[in-house]
């Protein structure tokens, strides 16, 4: 993933911190399961949620479908940054006893300080204060409808289907693989940890975010990271009040620590995204210059679904990336492939 910002501070400005539960492991799952555009990049994740052989039971394809067209996987996520919660009980003891205007104002995404009124305002159901929030939010591609949903959906109706989603999942998906899942996450807590008492925190972010490019703003003062499984192999961003946080994939060692032989998973990611002639021709092609889908259509006689795909595994290796839908090549994740491979082999 490549991340685009300007300005930057110097490293003793910012404090780097950790979190890992299985809470997250659980929202980051759900997430990654109803982002049906993931279908197929997805690691260990091999049927979507609406896909019928996936073994989860009725109840919880239900809940999904709701997380999938509602986009609550963001509440989700807003509630356990709020959540002093340690296991599934807890978390479910809060959920019961939180006031609405509380539950929606955690629920509605934080996108700047400037709005922070405004924001409160919408969480108590202030119809121009929605509407503002929708406005600035115009070109994020769920937040206004998310916006108006959590703003207006019946209180009660929210807290029962967050409170559904996530019990299922912890029943069906969490609770089999509990101590392998939490193995995995406490081992690369520690991995991290251990890497970070040896490199400079710029170094560190751009290395942990695999984004060599990655410059942090003046808009924050402390950057959260926080490991996943289930949504192997992609970085995700969010932001709170003078916070940047990145659910990040845990490395491949990490999963199987007695295995050296074991890639990481991006390195793989890239030479199977090349081992393609139809991607290396679209490679080249952005090499020469940004463009959107349509125009690579207009050029390659090939269907615009099978164009998208094969853009799909170049993003997802990192040596492509998009804005507003024109695609451009990564060329800071391609330069070091050559050493990416070589560090491996003699690893």
């Amino acid at each position: 993933m490549q991340i685009i910002q300007t300005g930057f501070k110097a490293n003793n400005d910012y404090t780097i911190h950790f979190e890992s539960s299985l809470l997250w492991e659980a929202a980051l799952g759900i997430a990654a399961i109803t982002n049906t555009s993931l279908s197929g990049t997805l690691e260990h994740i091999e049927k979507m949620w609406d896909n019928p052989e996936n073994s989860l039971s009725d109840q919880l394809q239900h809940s999904l479908k709701i997380v999938h067209e509602r986009n609550t996987w963001k509440a989700l996520l807003q509630l356990l940054h709020h959540s002093k919660a340690h296991s599934l009980a807890d978390w479910s003891k809060e959920m019961k006893q939180m006031p609405t205007i509380i539950l929606r104002e955690q629920c509605l995404p934080y996108i700047g300080s400037s709005f922070e009124e405004i924001r409160k305002e919408a969480a108590s159901g202030d119809k121009q204060a929605i509407a503002k929030l929708q406005e600035v939010t115009a070109d994020n591609p769920f937040f206004p409808d998310y916006i108006a949903f959590i703003a207006q959906t019946d209180s009660q109706f929210l807290k029962k289907h967050l409170l559904a989603v996530m019990t299922g999942w912890f029943q069906e998906v969490i609770k089999p693989h509990n101590e392998e899942l939490q193995d995995m996450l406490t081992r690369d807590l520690a991995d991290k940890k251990r890497k970070l008492e040896t490199m400079e925190q710029l170094d560190f972010m751009r290395w942990i975010t695999n984004s060599p490019s990655f410059k942090p703003d003046d808009s924050f003062h402390t950057v959260l990271f926080i490991p996943h499984y289930y949504y192997r192999p992609w970085t995700i961003t969010a932001d709170l009040p003078g916070t940047k946080v990145f659910y990040y994939p845990i490395h491949a060692n990490s999963i199987d620590p007695e295995n050296r032989y074991n890639p990481d998973t991006m390195l793989v990611r890239k030479y199977k995204a090349l081992g393609d002639a139809m991607r290396l021709h679209l490679l080249k092609r952005l090499a020469e210059g940004e463009q959107t889908l349509q125009q690579l259509a207009e050029q390659i006689p090939v269907a615009k679904s099978t164009l998208h795909h094969h853009l799909k595994m170049l993003k997802s290796a990192g040596l492509i990336d998009s804005n507003k839908q024109v695609y451009y090549v990564n060329k800071q994740r391609i330069a070091p492939l050559d050493s990416e491979l070589h560090y491996f082999l003699k690893e």
